[in-house]
């Protein structure tokens, strides 16, 4: 069997810097002057949007690292 290693850090930082600017960029898409709420809320929304595009929230129990401890030992 072949086994899959993913860069699980560059994937994520890849989708939040993808956010991050399309976020900006929907933020000041009707205005030259967003208020910060308007750019924070753009933004979250973004970086969310990505992150969904590579995770899948749904389907996989993230385990905690006490947790991951435990069943190593």
């Amino acid at each position: 069997m072949t086994k899959l290693f993913m860069r699980v850090y560059s994937i994520i930082d890849d989708a939040v810097e993808k956010g991050v600017n399309f976020g900006m960029y929907r933020a000041h898409k009707h205005t030259s002057t967003p208020s910060e709420d308007a750019i924070k809320e753009a933004i979250q929304s973004a970086v969310m949007d990505e992150l969904t595009e590579v995770i899948d929230f749904d389907k996989y129990e993230v385990i905690d690292s006490t947790e991951t401890d435990e069943r190593s030992n």
